[in-house]
């Protein structure tokens, strides 16, 4: 296999045919289909429809990177690489690669912005302007597609990390919370779905706001919206304040900024829970470094470590009390008590 050969590595590492060919093995579905036992190039056109020499050319790069083990009579077995690739895996990265997947749309519009990666690392500035003549917020809002693209994927990882969130943090202590920037709803509604007695607010901008009726309306008993920026003052007077994978939009600056807001509508005693994906976590560090990259090229912002988060945390009054894991890779609860 290449990776034990340097040469072969970087060659691998560097070509383009790299990712695209683990995309068209997604968009086929070559893995599952090696796993249902459809073992030769034949088979897999049968089922495909793809041109048999073509396919079998492609079948051997992907081996060669390690996704199948091609066996001398040209038949192909899955590795626990490829099995990452199945349907069923919990990573849900086939979806994520499939050229075909219409919710990828937010992601195949990002790809042009990381292809000006060079020029983010000289600049240290965000190059999705570059590419599209306007930043990324303006830019979701000038296309209903994509920007509804986004927050379908806000709501899929909603609905992977709610139910832990929902366990692992001491929510029968909590009466009134705030979800803030928390796009259509679908975190807040699950959440308030898990616990009956407690309430909830949805701060989002004013547009996002309108499209949340329908994904509250089981909560709506218990839950108002605040039509608002998290630039501006909050509501006041919920025990705790809630930010789930949204400071990692954002620059430090900027962070401080959400935080204080948070600090000012809680008031002392109060806490402010932040959920995100910490780049020391140990787990997925590949899909960390990714996404801290990806911050970097769209908006400028970046991933962070604990440290990162205690120390801009307590530059406006907050203290780090709790860190509590998820099973999700790489995601974290940080609970921080705003000081007297």
């Amino acid at each position: 296999m290449f990776r034990q050969d340097p040469l072969n590595t970087i060659m691998a590492l560097g070509s383009r045919f790299t990712p695209v060919a683990l995309r068209t093995a997604a968009t086929l579905r070559l893995p599952s289909l090696v796993h249902e036992g459809h073992s030769t190039v034949d088979a897999l056109t049968e089922r495909t429809g793809c041109d048999t020499s073509a396919l079998g050319r492609v079948m051997h790069y992907l081996s060669l990177l390690g996704v199948f083990t091609e066996t001398p009579e040209k038949t192909y077995e899955l590795t626990d690489v490829g099995r990452v690739l199945l349907d069923d895996h919990p990573s849900g990265l086939r979806r994520w690669l499939d050229f075909e997947e219409r919710s990828r749309l937010v992601e195949k519009r990002f790809e042009p912005a990381v292809d000006e990666l060079l020029e983010a690392v000289r600049t240290g500035r965000p190059v999705y302007e570059k590419v599209y003549g306007r930043d990324f917020w303006s830019d979701l809002a000038a296309n209903p597609e994509i920007d509804k693209s986004f927050n379908e994927g806000i709501a899929r990882t909603a609905n992977r990390i709610v139910p832990e969130l929902a366990r692992i943090y001491d929510w029968a202590s909590v009466k009134h919370v705030v979800d803030v920037g928390g796009g259509k709803g679908a975190l807040l509604a699950r959440l308030l779905g898990e616990h009956p007695e407690l309430r909830g607010t949805l701060l989002e901008l004013p547009n996002v706001v309108e499209q949340a009726e329908d994904v509250l309306a089981p909560v709506a008993d218990r839950c108002e919206t605040a039509p608002g920026s998290f630039f501006d003052p909050m509501p006041a007077g919920a025990d705790v304040y809630l930010i789930a994978n949204t400071l990692h939009n954002w620059s430090d600056d900027n962070a401080e900024k959400i935080l204080r807001r948070c600090v000012e509508a809680a008031g002392p005693g109060n806490r402010v829970v932040v959920v995100e994906r910490l780049l020391d976590s140990g787990k997925d560090p590949v899909m960390a470094a990714y996404a801290d990259l990806l911050m970097l090229v769209l908006l400028g912002a970046r991933e962070r470590t604990a440290e990162d988060f205690r120390e801009i945390g307590g530059r406006v009054g907050l203290e780090l009390t709790e860190t509590l894991r998820f099973e999700t890779p790489g995601m974290w609860l940080l609970e921080f008590v705003v000081r007297p």
